[in-house]
């Protein structure tokens, strides 16, 4: 270059990696209505300046002269007429617009819900077949318990689920027990810690199986939760304490040591001992499960001298 030469413009890409970012914005920005700007103005593409019909009004609303003339109108008046069918139309298309869009929604929502009915079926159908296979795995227990005690190898559990079967309205004759139903507290005081973690296997899963029982086999799992305790010599409370708790609950049914613990609770509350209510609930708790278990093996026994008697048999005895 020589020294005198002019120097030259700089380049358009060089000037915009120079741009600050509001002046990159605005030009964006300016582009972009310049660009809007230009599709206002054409129709078909071709604007009021160029289109091959060298027609200045191109875009502009087409007015019938001699229709307006017959008709007694001004192109004021025939153009404010256009305008307004013009924003009818438009109206209209809006509606069009809102109800396609309204019907969308409704069907969006009508398949949301036969997602979620469906979703909900199928959670009825899988209960429902968990239901089936819990009483089919109860009648094999049961079935299983019969033909022990009928080979004289029969358990406690064997006994008690043979018992419980004959609360049930349609028990035969020929499921009755060979001898007394066992009571079922009796076997806590006899049994090693070894048996008791045995029965405590055996309750759980009939606890599972047994829905039309649970109080009883929940009372039952308390009083072994309970014998297991004492075996290993784990206690809470002391004789005494436990004592002056059992004289406060001796002789009620388990409705009222239901409406007892309501009070204890609120009394736990209002009291700074809350490790003596403690005691109190659990105690309470499990001379609930000890009642719950002897107006259980009453019931059974009544059944099975019932049953005896239409079937025209002494076994089981009253």
């Amino acid at each position: 270059l020589h020294h005198g030469a002019r120097q030259q413009p700089k380049a358009p890409r060089a000037m915009q990696r120079e741009e600050t970012e509001e002046e990159r914005r605005a030009r964006r920005l300016a582009k972009k209505a310049a660009k809007e700007a230009r599709k206002a103005e054409t129709v078909a593409g071709y604007s009021n300046s160029t289109n091959p019909f060298n027609d200045p009004n191109l875009n502009e609303q087409f007015v019938w002269g001699k229709k307006q003339t017959r008709d007694g109108t001004t192109e004021q008046e025939a153009r404010a007429t256009a305008k307004r069918r013009r924003h009818e139309v438009a109206a209209e298309l809006q509606k069009v617009k809102e109800s396609r869009e309204k019907g969308e929604r409704e069907r969006e929502a009508w398949e949301a819900e036969k997602r979620q009915l469906d979703k909900e079926r199928e959670q009825m159908a899988f209960a429902d077949n968990q239901r089936r296979e819990d009483e089919f795995q109860l009648q094999q227990e049961r079935s299983r318990a019969v033909r022990r005690v009928e080979e004289g190898r029969a358990r406690l559990v064997d006994l008690l689920t043979a018992g419980l079967s004959l609360l049930e309205s349609d028990a035969a004759p020929s499921e009755l027990l060979p001898n007394e139903v066992p009571d079922p507290l009796a076997v806590f005081e006899h049994s090693s810690e070894a048996e008791l973690r045995e029965l405590q296997g055996e309750i759980s899963r009939h606890s599972d199986l047994d829905s039309g029982n649970a109080d009883f086999w929940a009372a039952m799992g308390l009083v072994c939760d309970d014998a297991l305790q004492a075996s290993s010599g784990d206690t809470t409370v002391t004789a005494e304490v436990r004592g002056e708790i059992d004289a406060m609950l001796d002789g009620k049914s388990p409705a009222e040591l239901d409406e007892l613990q309501g009070q204890i609770v609120e009394l736990a509350r209002q009291d700074t001992n809350a490790d003596y209510w403690g005691a109190v609930l659990a105690r309470l708790r499990l001379v609930r499960a000890r009642a719950v278990l002897s107006g259980a093996h009453g019931r059974m026994r009544r059944r099975q001298a019932e049953v005896a008697r239409a079937g025209g048999g002494g076994a089981g005895g009253g």
